[in-house]
């Protein structure tokens, strides 16, 4: 076990060179395929386009006509979907539609809105280039050429790419099984009416949220007691079913702190604290197959350790790459000083102040501050090597609605 508070980079560093989890593969429907995990490589079996079509609707016309201002209107048209004509005559244009099949001897199309027509006489007002609004046959996608290699999560764009190279089903790796559990004799489900020191058990609703991806088979596995056998017979019971368990609370360095005893005593810590802020009591081990994360108990904590931390992670157990989360430099529009020397992820707001985006910095900062989460725009990321924020000074952004995607 690491026993010194590993950095971002080098927590990220370990989780690069994780293998995948998954071994076993299904093959389902294009339709049911949405952020799983493609466990073959796709090559495609036509050309994209499949013929020569137009770009635009405008008239189709000959090489040797270019520069010829006066055309004779074929009689017929060519809409998309038509069988179309196979070949247009010397001085004629036809009139085509956007994705319908060129004629075979024709590789230009003139836009309508550059035409005048007068009954069957169709005048140029701009003479088109040779190719100009024409797609050729593969131009997109060539027959036998790689569409998507083996790993790659298939999203929208993925999706509309296999749809159009004729795939309506695909192999798949299965999906990773995580299970969770909260902890803490404080946590009780939601109500108004608290008793006791109790509090709401709003981390539940967190990970199931963020754990609701068509990769991800979740499950809740219940509220952990701080009892340390217990806590030792509901985890071990758990470790057959699941290639991933997330637990929340129980990471620190407490006497009440039971669940890095149980990773300790029955399988292997690999590091334990992380020099960031908030999310230092963060523990990443494994017993016997199966990886244990266990997070702080503070949401805030639990919400950013999870995009940065827990989804890498995640995305390396199932085959796929680590997606690089994107940033933008943006000026701060406060001062501060940095106590300590670990990453911070303060909580901010993005605005716009004479032409320019600037970041202002939530006011209650504590990761017991859920409210941090709810009413900032995203988190600006300062440095381990800062202790001097001023105004003006830029830093990493990164958007919430990026982040947790």
């Amino acid at each position: 076990m690491n026993k010194k508070p590993l950095y971002l980079k080098e927590i990220l560093a370990f989780i690069s060179k994780r293998p995948s989890t998954i071994s076993k593969t299904e093959i389902i429907n294009l339709i049911d395929a949405e952020d799983k995990i493609l466990a073959q490589n796709i090559y495609s079996k036509i050309d994209l386009p499949p013929f020569k079509n137009s770009a635009v609707d405008g008239y189709a016309l000959l090489k040797k006509d270019l520069n010829k201002r006066q055309k004779k209107i074929n009689k017929n048209r060519i809409a998309a979907g038509d069988i179309g004509t196979s070949k247009i005559l010397d001085g004629e244009v036809i009139r085509i539609f956007t994705g319908a099949k060129m004629p075979s001897n024709s590789n230009t199309v003139v836009m309508q809105e550059n035409t005048n027509v007068v009954d069957v006489k169709l005048s140029l007002l701009k003479i088109p280039l040779y190719g100009d609004n024409c797609r050729q046959k593969g131009e997109d996608i060539s027959k036998g050429s790689l569409v998507l290699k083996k790993g790659s999560k298939i999203d929208s764009r993925n999706l509309n790419l296999i749809a159009a190279i004729g795939c309506n089903k695909v192999k798949v790796y299965s999906s990773l099984k995580v299970g969770f559990f909260t902890s803490g004799n404080e946590l009780v489900k939601p109500t108004i009416k608290l008793k006791n020191s109790k509090i709401n058990n709003s981390n539940y609703y967190l990970l199931s949220s963020l754990l609701n991806k068509n990769y991800i088979d979740k499950k809740f596995l219940g509220n952990l007691p701080d009892n340390s056998v217990k806590i030792k017979t509901k985890i071990l019971s758990q470790i057959p079913k699941y290639n991933l368990i997330i637990t929340t609370g129980g990471a620190s360095v407490g006497d009440e702190d039971h669940l890095i005893d149980t990773l300790k005593n029955n399988g292997k810590i690999f590091f334990w604290q992380a020099a960031i802020k908030p999310g230092r009591p963060i523990a990443i081990g494994k017993i016997k197959n199966t990886y244990i994360v266990c997070l702080p108990g503070n949401p805030v904590s639990v919400q950013l350790l999870f995009a940065f931390v827990v989804r890498p992670l995640i995305l390396k157990l199932i085959g796929s790459p680590m997606l690089k989360i994107t940033s933008e430099k943006i000026k701060t529009d406060f001062s501060m000083v940095k106590k300590t020397k670990r990453l911070e992820w303060l909580r901010v707001s993005k605005k716009l102040i004479n032409n320019e985006y600037f970041i202002s910095r939530y006011p209650k900062q504590g990761s017991g501050m859920i409210s941090s989460i709810s009413y900032s725009d995203g988190v600006v990321e300062i440095p381990e090597n800062i202790n001097l924020i001023k105004k003006g000074d830029v830093f990493d952004f990164y958007d919430f609605d990026k982040l947790f995607i």
